[in-house]
């Protein structure tokens, strides 16, 4: 299904009408008043992105917090299969998806990635935010590699 008329069908299931990507090719959506997911239709990729910003990426946090955060997002194991990265002072939590069947595909993605965003938002605003890891909402296996 093309990108245009998935944004659309999302637009008016969740009552917000039709949806259009800019220029780009990108759609943000603001859930509860404060968590903003970002859609973008890469052309040259022939993939989506969803992204979201889930805490300030100052140097603030302790190595130990760094390396919590990079071991949680390896392969996906711990982010529902999404990694983190720095974009300027922001730590951004980010997905791929090289393709949706139909809507309901896109609905399934959308919903599991912002459950890891408001996961990751609440687990990051937290004191001490990520020493002594625990498992995320969707945790997956690692895949045998160590962590």
């Amino acid at each position: 299904m093309h990108w245009k008329h998935l944004l659309a069908e999302l637009g008016r299931a969740t009552g917000l009408g039709d949806l259009a990507p800019d220029e780009e090719g990108s759609c943000s959506l603001l859930f509860d008043g404060k968590h903003e997911l970002t859609l973008t239709w890469d052309k040259a990729e022939r993939t989506a992105f969803l992204y979201s910003r889930v805490a300030d990426g100052d140097a603030r946090r302790s190595e130990e917090e760094w390396r919590s955060l990079l071991a949680s997002s390896c392969l996906g194991a711990e982010t529902g299969g999404a990694a983190f990265a720095l974009y300027g002072k922001s730590l951004m939590l980010w997905k791929r998806h090289d393709a949706f069947a139909d809507y309901s595909d896109l609905e399934k993605a959308v919903n599991n990635f912002l459950a890891q965003v408001i996961h990751w938002k609440d687990k990051l605003a937290a004191p001490g935010a990520t020493a002594g890891r625990e498992a995320s909402p969707a945790r997956q296996k690692p895949m045998g590699i160590p962590v």
